[in-house]
């Protein structure tokens, strides 16, 4: 079931659901695993605060688990009719836990669902580029002793 659609309705017209879905859900599949990580957190609270009892918790977090290792592997092909990932992987918990696996969004905004994925999407890059200019860094100073002996010509 998609976010926006109501049980009893028809459906949503497809010239609507392409411009409102736009690129968004092949830009998602990048996101997926971080979607995961932020819902594993999230679980974990429900459960903390009384939310979910601990069987449910262990259930829970067994198929984000699985769906984590999965995407690590290769990350998920999201067709239009997906929405995104977060309701590619609510749907994915509905089909394999039923109503539990909609519990997981209780106290938790779609706008929050998307800060959490981009923040350690973006957290993951960051590391990145500092272990690139590290490399680079190190690059530098191995030339430099290399050449210290060689003059350059400046003009000054």
């Amino acid at each position: 079931m998609k976010l926006w659609e109501k049980r009893g309705h028809n459906s949503l017209n497809d010239l609507v659901e392409r411009f409102s879905v736009g690129k968004d859900y092949i830009y998602d599949s990048k996101l997926a695993i971080y979607d995961v990580k932020g819902t594993i957190a999230h679980v974990k609270m429900l459960n903390k605060i009384g939310v979910l009892s601990d069987e449910e918790t262990v259930k829970v977090l067994s198929e984000l688990e699985f769906l984590g290792k999965k995407f690590e592997k290769e990350p998920p092909t999201l067709k239009i009719e997906d929405e995104d990932i977060h309701t590619y992987i609510e749907n994915y918990l509905v089909s394999r836990l039923g109503d539990l696996g909609k519990k997981i969004h209780t106290g938790r905004s779609r706008n929050d669902q998307v800060l959490t994925a981009l923040r350690l999407y973006e957290k993951d890059k960051l590391k990145e580029i500092i272990r690139s200019i590290d490399d680079l860094l190190k690059e530098l100073i191995t030339l430099s002793n290399k050449l210290k002996e060689r003059k350059v010509p400046m003009i000054g």
